[in-house]
């Protein structure tokens, strides 16, 4: 045999495998391959622990390297699937063809099934799955880990039978560890080579490119206390041909004419394995018959049927404009795909789901409108089409969008475990990686270096080092270069695999084959093999179900008022009351909530700046206005952002274009005001000038492209509008850069118009609803604890009382009473509660109106299915508290439970009653003396409810003091898990709780200053923050947990000084 002194190595992990084994490669795909391009290697396969991850990428970057793709596995075989064995034997099967492509992958994929153990520890097959394989499917066996390495003599003898009759595409492969082991191994197989006729093939197993590498990779594998045995006589790094020679002469396993016909035999089975490519045109799921035709009469229908398209729009007008999406829709081959999300929005419907308006582009298009597949009336706000849909490039139509957090997770389930309820369609989850990040890569690489130190505490050194990189990495680089040597090599490696938090594959392609798909254990769905950018390389549809709780806190609202749910086409859009309640206060209003924003708006919103605006803009909009100001909270506005909220509208020079600009004040913030901006001076086509401002963001052909925009601009601006060639010189040279910036980092006003709705209605309703709205808003975010003092603070604003859970008032969730304007907090947030419990005792307070707590104990004991903690922690949630302290209310219980069994105590022992407040209580209803006459030494008992009443009116008459507020504080943390206790009183609100104490320090020399002191008030739950100089501070120094008085504090710019404070507790 000829022999090329070139080889190709196809036994390679990279960190992909660590989706499947721990820690196993710290290299990522791309270095081995600029290696191999380097070597000269002319082919190259992958063969991961288990899996494919990853092809696509692989295949793209080993080609555009100009070398051969070759599509591999290691995988993993189990002699039975009938019993969990952790056999597990190694095998590399590589695919020859196109076919093999497809029949490898199907394979893997069903190697992840959890319900059958084919996954146990590892994806398997097993030996009958391979045995069944085609000739399209090449074989060798793998490292000492394969069968020749660990199976007993009956698996090696059914496995050797098995290569015997397939050995024109199977290899026994060596390898040239200098393990006892390996040198045993091959010369094993070298006799059954010579026994059989089976080709010795040279397999690597390299796992890391070179030494750092491969230090790097021991090091993260020490800090994770993970350990292969053996592996210290192992070279897994990446060799050239005269390494690998060398490397076998070293071993001196095998005679050298051998070891180099078994390195040769790699470009012999490369050689065996073709080339193919793959389709990469769209992948848009066919679920009619007659798409063009089904969605003809689909628009036809919905034009007639919907209830505000023919309502607003002229039927001339409208027709034209769905003829011209029609025909990009079919140009596009589009239309299977507008088809698929139409038969999900009309699933959705049926199921009573209600989806955001809109989101991204999509809202462009009067079609995806009339279709119900968005809110947004693209001629009404004058949205654009060609930002969605371009008929001159053919690429994946995308439609995100948003959910409810219920809903979501039901249109997952309709998509994953449903198929769509459509027999052709197939889904999958997509697959993520999850990587170190630097500061882990740091405490990783630490724990390793430094741990069996004793002159040095490496989680000391690793935070130090954390803590420098986000300030001064430069510095720190140089202060620890041994560290960050390997920091560089593990920060980013993949440890293990997950899926997309809102992405699902959707095809009618066999896609465990054309794809690939694994398993985690979080999820009962199959995950794709390749991610999320592949897959959009490869051209499949994928839908974002995206969570946003704010369409939530409106469909849920207008189900509480029983009205249509709220929609720009039934709400009016303009009324300023709500805009200036909106500007006041954002509270709620989606993306305008953070304090920047709503400070932002104040200016921008000011009756001042909107006055010269709307001389400025004819037709003037506020939601167009909040649309653009979302646009200009951009990094791309940054320059003129404050000036626009000034009302200053800019002068380019040029009054048509001034015109034109006019909505966005005399600049552009906008990615589809470029688009416009190409059309009408430039003379572009809308298809065009969509292509331009795409190339312009993702900087392709900027040194050609801004040229020729200028070119354009002097030719046709000069020609069409009353404005010379010089002037249009002067006017382009400035704005191309505002081209530019607004192509990167631009708003869109398909996206920002339908936000802007969100957020306006959510203001409306607020404005107009603010009990329904609060109390939606609050069972949605009742979680997130900010949120919640949010909703909670402008609920007081506007007189509205936001309750801990009170009786009467209180069911599973949060629930308001008209009456009263109060909102009370649901118990099924509280730890021990249900829902079946707190409608019980719901509908108790409605069917009943109690005076007596002693009279409520004993229906509460007769009538729910409460028990004694649970008794016990709504008292001290002050559930109860109209009927008393909680002092009070713990006595009462304690008699009514434990003195009197909860109503049904026959006697009472004197001695427990005599001396007592109870005795006279007791002698009115009870008998002292014996049937005879004589003393008895108990009372029996004639009318228990009777004594229990009085001793309730009893114990309330003494003045009972309540318990302290420290108790009740932590007794609230006891049970809800946070510091919530809030009295509610006016004279406590100056009582703080002390969350937390932070040491303050001068940056000048680190000299400690103060202290920051954070607090909760006992009577408002406002949370505060206050500087303490160390002068108060070390007069009674403060500790997390007490309580303070605040007898003074002074403001300081933004922040507070607390000047003279007293311990309460």
């Amino acid at each position: 045999m000829a022999i090329n002194n070139q080889y190709t190595v196809y036994h390679l992990h990279s960190d992909l495998s660590n989706g499947v084994t721990n820690i196993d490669s710290v290299t990522k795909y791309g270095e081995y391959i600029e290696k191999a391009k380097e070597l000269g290697m002319k082919a190259m396969a992958f063969s991961e622990h288990g899996s494919i991850f990853e092809w696509w990428h692989k295949k793209s970057a080993i080609e555009a390297a100009g070398m051969k793709y070759i599509h591999a596995i290691e995988a993993y075989l189990t002699s039975t699937l009938a019993e969990k064995v952790r056999d597990n034997y190694h095998c590399v099967l590589i695919a020859r063809n196109y076919d093999g492509f497809l029949e490898l992958n199907k394979l893997v994929s069903k190697s992840f099934d959890r319900t059958d153990n084919h996954f146990y520890y590892v994806p398997r097959i097993t030996f009958d799955e391979l045995f069944s394989t085609s000739d399209n499917i090449l074989i060798t066996t793998a490292c000492i880990g394969g069968v020749f390495g660990k199976a007993d003599a009956d698996v090696e003898e059914k496995f050797l039978s098995f290569l015997e009759r397939n050995k024109h595409r199977c290899f026994f492969e060596v390898g040239h560890h200098m393990d006892e082991r390996q040198v045993e191994y091959n010369q094993k197989l070298y006799k059954l080579s010579e026994q059989t006729g089976i080709s010795l093939i040279a397999g690597t197993d390299t796992h890391v490119l070179n030494e750092v590498h491969e230090k790097g990779r021991s090091i993260l594998q020490a800090s994770k206390s993970i350990q292969f045995d053996g592996e210290e006589k192992w070279d897994l790094k990446f060799k050239s041909y005269d390494e690998l020679v060398s490397a076998y002469r070293r071993q001196g396993s095998l005679p050298e004419d051998v070891f180099l016909n078994a390195i040769e035999n790699t470009n012999v089975m490369a050689d065996m394995v073709e080339e193919f490519t793959l389709d990469r045109g769209t992948k848009y799921p066919h679920i009619y018959e007659d798409p063009e035709n089904t969605f003809k009469n689909k628009i036809e229908e919905a034009l007639q049927s919907h209830p505000y398209a023919l309502k607003n729009h002229d039927e001339g007008e409208l027709r034209k404009v769905v003829e011209e999406e029609y025909q990009v829709y079919k140009a596009t081959q589009s239309i299977d795909f507008m088809l698929l999300q139409t038969y999900l929005r009309e699933w959705e419907k049926e199921n009573g789901i209600q989806c955001g308006y809109g989101r991204g582009s999509v809202s462009g298009s009067m079609v995806a409108y009339l279709l119900g597949i968005t809110q947004m009336d693209s001629i009404r706000f004058g949205l654009n089409f060609f930002r969605f849909m371009n008929p001159s490039r053919v690429t994946n139509a995308d439609i995100d969008t948003d959910y409810s957090g219920k809903d979501r997770e039901t249109v997952k389930q309709f998509l994953l475990r449903d198929k769509m309820n459509l027999p052709n369609i197939r889904s999958a989850e997509i697959i993520t990686f999850n990587t170190i990040a630097l500061k882990g890569a740091i405490r990783d690489v630490c724990r390793a270096l430094y741990k069996d130190r004793q002159d040095v505490n490496y989680l000391q050194v690793a935070n130090y080092i954390c803590k420098e990189a986000d300030l001064h990495e430069d510095s720190v680089r140089k202060e620890y270069p041994e560290v960050f040597k390997y920091v560089d090599i593990v920060n980013g490696t993949i440890v293990s695999i997950g899926t997309h938090p809102s992405g699902v594959l959707i095809s009618d392609l066999p896609i465990e084959q054309t794809v690939g798909l694994c398993s985690v254990s979080t999820s009962d769905y199959p995950v794709s093999m390749i991610n999320m950018k592949e897959l959009d390389d490869l051209m499949y549809v994928k839908l974002d179900i995206l969570g946003l709780d704010n369409i939530g806190v409106i469909n849920d609202t207008c189900k509480k008022l029983g009205i249509e749910r709220l929609t720009p086409d039934n709400t009016d859009m303009e009324d300023m009351d709500v805009w200036k309640s909106i500007r006041d206060n954002t509270t709620l209003v989606f993306q305008w909530e953070s304090d920047s924003a709503q400070h932002y708006l104040k200016q921008f919103m000011s009756d001042e700046t909107l006055e010269i605006a709307r001389s400025k803009i004819p037709n003037f909009s506020m939601l167009k206005w909040m649309s653009f100001g979302n646009g200009l909270l951009r990094p791309a506005c940054a320059s003129f952002r404050d000036s626009v909220a000034r009302g200053e509208f800019y002068d380019n020079g040029f009054d048509a274009l001034n015109e034109f600009l006019a909505p966005e004040a005399g600049r552009i913030a906008m990615q589809e005001t470029i688009m416009q901006f190409l059309v009408k001076f430039c003379g572009y086509s809308a298809a065009e000038s969509d292509n331009v401002r795409r190339a312009i963001a993702k900087k392709k052909g900027t040194e050609t492209l801004l040229p020729e925009i200028e070119k354009r601009f002097i030719e046709y601006s000069s020609e069409h509008y009353d404005i010379t060639k010089e002037r249009c010189e002067e006017v382009i040279k400035p704005f191309l850069q505002i081209i530019l910036d607004a192509s990167a980092y631009g708003f869109s006003w398909n996206h920002s118009d339908a936000y802007s709705s969100i957020g306006y209605i959510c203001g409306y309703l607020r404005y107009y609803y603010p009990l329904e709205f609060l109390t939606a808003a609050l069972n949605i975010f009742g979680d997130n604890m900010d949120k919640t003092a949010d909703i909670t603070n402008y609920a007081t604003k506007v007189g509205i009382k936001v309750t801990l859970p009170k009786w009467g008032l209180s069911r599973g969730k949060y629930f308001f009473d008209r009456e009263k304007r109060i909102i009370a907090k649901g118990l099924t947030s509280i730890k021990y509660m249900s829902a079946g419990l707190a409608d019980e005792l719901y509908a108790l307070s409605k069917e009943n109106h109690y005076s007596s707590f002693m009279q409520l104990l004993d229906d509460l004991d007769k009538k729910t299915s409460i028990n004694s903690r649970q008794l016990d922690i709504l008292i001290k949630l002050d559930f109860f508290s109209d009927f008393g302290n909680q002092r009070e209310l713990l006595r009462m219980v304690d008699l009514f439970s434990n003195t009197f069994k909860k109503g049904d105590a026959k006697k009472i022992k004197k001695s427990d009653v005599d001396g007592t407040p109870l005795e006279e209580i007791v002698k009115r209803y009870a008998v002292g003396v014996t049937k005879s006459g004589g003393v008895a030494k108990s009372y029996t008992l004639l009318d228990v409810m009777s004594i229990l009443k009085e001793a309730e009116k009893s114990i309330k008459s003494v003045g009972m003091e309540d318990l302290s507020d420290i108790i009740k504080v932590r007794n609230f943390y006891d049970v809800m898990g946070y510091i919530g206790y809030v009295s509610g009183r006016d004279e406590d609100r100056r009582k703080l709780y002390v969350t937390d104490v932070r040491p303050l320090h001068r940056k000048s020399d680190g000299k400690l200053f103060g202290y920051s002191i954070y607090t909760k008030s006992i009577g408002s739950g406002k949370e505060s923050r206050f500087t303490v100089f160390c002068r108060v501070y070390d007069k009674d120094p403060i500790k997390s947990g007490d309580i303070i008085y605040c007898k003074g504090y002074e403001r300081d710019g933004q922040y507070f000084k607390l000047t003279a404070y007293s311990k309460v507790f």
